[in-house]
């Protein structure tokens, strides 16, 4: 199997391996770079933290909060001591996040460039593989081929060495993550007495308080669009090289 795309693994044609790997190819070349950096989305993250304020907004003086840790899934959560409802007068929701974008991959693979791929698959009677549509056999013990597979192809493979420099991500942007937060005056988030809507595109919003104590809270995505990072480091090629190994012949029928 010849080519420059994916392949069958021979398991699939109940066959064993025989060689595989990149080949040089007249017309065909590798450029001495790593394939580019990618970064995987930056996902909306529930906002966690709720504060009690004792003056007016912007509320400015915390009394308490109800924090459920980073990682929340937004189940609910009770506080480790409930807030009065005299000893605060109002109350700040966070909005929610955009999380830090992850590489696709830390360290990127070696660009192959237009160079072709080839895959020997081992079969019965022993040595038989396929290469497009030909039928092929190693040669005999003296280099030459067998009749009716006179056809003989050369594979100079490459072995490479190359290493690229980890790839980074830079700041997330975008998404659009918009999310309920609802408190409770019980630890079993039974006895709703205050919810808000917030937006990774907002500030804190700051709200008056009711006359029930804050025992708990509880979340939920109304919006969940992932952002994007864009990479913030180009990968390159800090060692090893691509140099021409051994050469795999095999004679077809065609």
């Amino acid at each position: 199997m010849e080519g420059a795309g994916a392949f069958k693994r021979c398991e699939a044609f109940n066959e064993e391996l025989a060689w595989e790997g990149y080949f040089e190819a007249e017309g065909f070349s590798a450029e001495n770079e790593c394939e580019p950096c990618e970064c995987a989305p930056a996902e909306c993250t529930l906002p966690s933290k709720v504060t009690a304020n004792a003056s007016v907004c912007p509320g400015d003086d915390a009394v308490g909060t109800l924090e459920a840790g980073a990682s929340w899934d937004g189940s609910c959560t009770a506080a480790a001591e409930p807030i009065p409802s005299d000893a605060f007068a109002t109350v700040t929701f966070e909005p929610p996040t955009l999380a830090s974008c992850a590489p696709v991959s830390t360290e990127p693979k070696p660009s192959m460039g237009s160079l072709r791929f080839v895959r020997a698959c081992k079969s019965d009677p022993p040595g038989w593989a396929p290469t497009l549509s030909a039928t092929c056999y190693p040669p005999q013990e003296t280099g030459e081929c067998w009749e009716g597979y006179t056809h003989k192809r050369e594979f100079p493979m490459l072995n490479d060495t190359r290493k690229c420099s980890p790839c980074s991500c830079g700041a997330p942007s975008g998404g659009n993550c918009t999310a309920e937060v609802m408190l409770y005056q019980d630890p079993a988030c039974t006895s709703e007495v205050e919810a808000e809507y917030v937006t990774n595109h907002s500030n804190p919003v700051c709200t008056r308080a009711t006359s029930a104590p804050l025992a708990a809270m509880r979340s939920v995505f109304l919006q969940d669009e992932p952002g994007t990072c864009a990479p913030s480091t180009d990968s390159e090629i800090v060692s090893g090289s691509l140099e021409r190994g051994v050469t795999h012949v095999l004679c077809c029928d065609r």
